[in-house]
C-alpha cells in the first residue's frame, strides 16, 4: 500500500491528520491478528530520478508488501526544495543527489545513510567536430586518455555551462587536467536547457550538459558533435545519497522501517542490474507518470548512465579510508565537492567543517548484516 503526494516547490503540504502518526508519518505498528509487524515510512526524492527507479520497481514487483512496508511518496523538483520540508517534518527518508546532501545536512542537519548510486554519467562537455578541441584527439589530458584537446585548443574558448552546479565542476576538473583554470576560458553562465538551445543555434564553442534531455540528444548526432569529456572520465565521484530526517533517525520504530526499506531498495536494484530490458520498461512508465515521457531509445541510455551500488559496496565506501585522507571514500567525495562550492560563493567558509559528522554507516551496516543471516 503506497500514498502519493506530488510536490512541485515550496513545503510539503500536510497530510490530513489520522492518515499517519508520528514525525514525518513514520510508524510501526502490530498488523492483524498474524503478529506481523507493519511497518510506514515517508520517502522524499526527486520524480523520475535514476534513484527514484528502484523505488517503483520495489513497488511494482510488489518488495514492500512482502516486508510489510507502506509508504507515502513526497516528489519533488530538486533536491533543495525537498530539503526544504525538513523544517515541518515533511517526511523520514529520501533519495537526493548531492545538492539535496548539502542543502539537508547543512541547513536542517539531516543525516547521509549511504549512496545508492553514480550520478555523473549524463554530465557530458560537448564540441562540434570542426572545432579544433575535437581535431586535436585525445591523450592529452591528466586525468584520462579519452579527454579531447590541448590547453591551447582550450584557451580563450567560450563554453555554456551552469554556474554553482555540478556541471561546472565536471568541468573545472576537465581544465585542471589541462593544467588550466576557469579563468583560461570565456566561462558563460546558462542553465543546461538554455545552454543546448543556444549551443545548437550556433553559440559557444563548448558545452556542458547534464540530464536526460540535451545530453542524448546531443549524443545522437555524432555528425556534428563529440563528447569531449564527461563526469565520468574526470572520475567526479558525484553519486546520489539516502538522507534521513534527524528526528525520524532518532526514532527507535522509524529506524527499524528504514532498515526494512533500504533492504528491498537493494533488492530492487539487484533486480534491475538482472533485468536491465524490464528495467527500462518500468522507467518508461514512471517518468510517463511523472510527465517526463522519454521514448525508449532514449531511456535505455538513460537507465545505463549511472551504475547502481550494491549493498556491500554502499557499506565498503563509508568504511574504507580515502586515499591520504581520515575520511571515508564516501565522505571525502562529498568534501571534495563542497570545497568546489565554497569556491563558487555557493556555500561560506565552514561549512566543510559544519558537515563533518553527519554520515551514520550503522544503519545500512546492520542491513548487510541481517541480510547475510
Amino acid at each position: 500500500m503506497k500514498l502519493k503526494a506530488f510536490v512541485a516547490c515550496g513545503l510539503a503540504a500536510v497530510l490530513g491528520a489520522g492518515a499517519l502518526t508520528g514525525c514525518g508519518g513514520g510508524t510501526s505498528t502490530t498488523g492483524g491478528g498474524d503478529g506481523e509487524v507493519k511497518y510506514e515510512l515517508t520517502v522524499s526524492g526527486i520524480g523520475g530520478s535514476l534513484n527514484w527507479l528502484p523505488i517503483y520497481v520495489a513497488e511494482q514487483e510488489g518488495y514492500f508488501d512482502e516486508a510489510g512496508l507502506s509508504i507515502s511518496e513526497q516528489l519533488f523538483t530538486n533536491g533543495p526544495v525537498q530539503m526544504e520540508s525538513l523544517s515541518a517534518d515533511g517526511w523520514d527518508i529520501g533519495c537526493t543527489g548531492i545538492g539535496g546532501v548539502f542543502a539537508g545536512v547543512l541547513g536542517y542537519d539531516a543525516v547521509v545513510l549511504g549512496a545508492s548510486n553514480t550520478d555523473d554519467g549524463t554530465q557530458v562537455v560537448f564540441a562540434r567536430n570542426d572545432s579544433d578541441i575535437v581535431t586535436a584527439g585525445t591523450g592529452n589530458n591528466s586525468l584520462s586518455e579519452e579527454i579531447y584537446g590541448t590547453p591551447d585548443t582550450w584557451k580563450g574558448k567560450s563554453v555554456l555551462c551552469n554556474t554553482g552546479s555540478v556541471t561546472q565542476y565536471v568541468f573545472v576538473k576537465t581544465l585542471e587536467g589541462f593544467g588550466l583554470t576557469q579563468q583560461d576560458v570565456n566561462f558563460i553562465a546558462m542553465d543546461p536547457a538554455t545552454a543546448y538551445s543556444a549551443f545548437i543555434a550556433g553559440e559557444g564553442d563548448a558545452c556542458v550538459l547534464t540530464g536526460s534531455g540535451g545530453t542524448f540528444k546531443m549524443m545522437g548526432e555524432p555528425d556534428k558533435y563529440t563528447a569531449v569529456s564527461s563526469g565520468p572520465l574526470v572520475d567526479s565521484g558525484l553519486m546520489c545519497h539516502f538522507v534521513a530526517n534527524k528526528n525520524s533517525y532518532a526514532d527507535p520504530e522509524k529506524y527499524e522501517a528504514m532498515k526494512v526499506f533500504m533492504k528491498e531498495y537493494f533488492r530492487a536494484m539487484d533486480w534491475i542490474r538482472e533485468n536491465p530490458d524490464q528495467a527500462v520498461e518500468y522507467c518508461m512508465a514512471m517518468n510517463d507518470e511523472n510527465g517526463s515521457s522519454m521514448d525508449e531509445e532514449t531511456t535505455k541510455m538513460y537507465v545505463s548512465a549511472d551504475t547502481y551500488f550494491t549493498l556491500e559496496e554502499a557499506c565498503a565506501m563509508m568504511e574504507n579510508k580515502a586515499e591520504g585522507s581520515e575520511n571515508s571514500e564516501m565522505d571525502q567525495s562529498m568534501m571534495d565537492v563542497l570545497e568546489f562550492f565554497i569556491q563558487c560563493g555557493n556555500y561560506a567558509e565552514g561549512d566543510l567543517e559544519r558537515f563533518q559528522g553527519h554520515t551514520d554507516s550503522k544503519l545500512l551496516n546492520e542491513v548487510l548484516a541481517e541480510s547475510a543471516q
